[in-house]
């Protein structure tokens, strides 16, 4: 994609003006977004505001996410377009306005790999300040860390990777110890699940939180799904030393393996 010459394209529509000339809701809204599209590619912020200004005041109605049908826009969205360029005003206007932060073009790629792609700092940051997602991969099985050739936005991206999949980790043992089984499913079923034998301050695995809270189906998720029933906690304790319950403790066993095969109907309600 390359850049687009200066100020030339649609004029901003009037919502009156349109109406006047007959035009009906789809055919304004449809050259709003054409107008969009070529603003937020172009960077020309004041166009920008003031067509998200009629939106946000009724005048007229379109897709902020719309995706560009044209050659030089073709299924990528105002968003994909302000951060490829580095037109961060605009970014941060459209963000504002509700665009989505993890929108996908048709290749796949977020605005966030756009804008770690051709190095724009400060758009990236915006991005991550609006909580984009670095674990998304793109069409080409990449995350934004890895499409990026600037050493500074890698290292950033990284730093906040770290700081989500611990966030996802987090998540998973607070739903190991409540006993959310359809929460732990959820998160284990991402495609970047978080790691499944985490440990919280005490070295406690999410099967140590299911364990010592009697949450047998939670305990058979984690087991089905991978979990290290032998793993140790600052305690030197193993899941199975904190069981609590006779089921429990038959699920942590030398027979977990066989207890997991078993039909489901020996414990109640469904699992996954």
């Amino acid at each position: 994609i390359t850049q687009g010459a200066g100020r030339r394209g649609v004029r901003v529509p009037r919502a009156g003006r349109a109406a006047t000339a007959g035009a009906t809701r789809s055919e304004m809204s449809t050259e709003a977004e054409q107008q969009l599209l070529h603003d937020a590619r172009n960077g020309n912020a004041e166009e920008v505001k003031q067509l998200l200004d009629t939106m946000d005041k009724g005048e007229i109605s379109f897709d902020i996410n719309c995706k560009g049908r044209s050659k030089s826009n073709m299924g990528w969205t105002p968003l994909h377009l302000a951060c490829y360029f580095g037109h961060a005003v605009v970014v941060e206007d459209l963000l504002k306005a509700g665009a989505d932060v993890n929108v996908l073009n048709d290749m796949g790629d977020t605005p966030l790999h756009r804008a770690a792609f051709t190095g724009r700092k400060e758009v990236v940051m915006l991005l991550l300040q609006h909580n984009a997602d670095t674990s998304i991969v793109n069409g080409s099985g990449e995350t934004a860390k890895e499409v990026t050739h600037d050493k500074d936005i890698r290292n950033m991206l990284e730093a906040v990777e770290r700081t989500q999949e611990r966030k996802l980790e987090e998540q998973l043992l607070g739903a190991a110890r409540e006993g959310e089984t359809g929460k732990l499913t959820a998160l284990l079923n991402k495609p970047k699940p978080p790691d499944i034998n985490c440990t919280d301050q005490m070295g406690n695995t999410p099967l140590h939180c299911a364990a010592y809270r009697a949450h047998k189906h939670c305990a058979l998720k984690l087991l089905k799904s991978g979990a290290d029933p032998k793993i140790r906690n600052k305690n030197d304790q193993t899941p199975l030393d904190l069981a609590q319950g006779a089921e429990m403790k038959l699920i942590l066993g030398g027979k977990a393996g066989k207890v997991i095969n078993k039909p489901l109907r020996r414990y109640e309600g469904l699992l996954w």
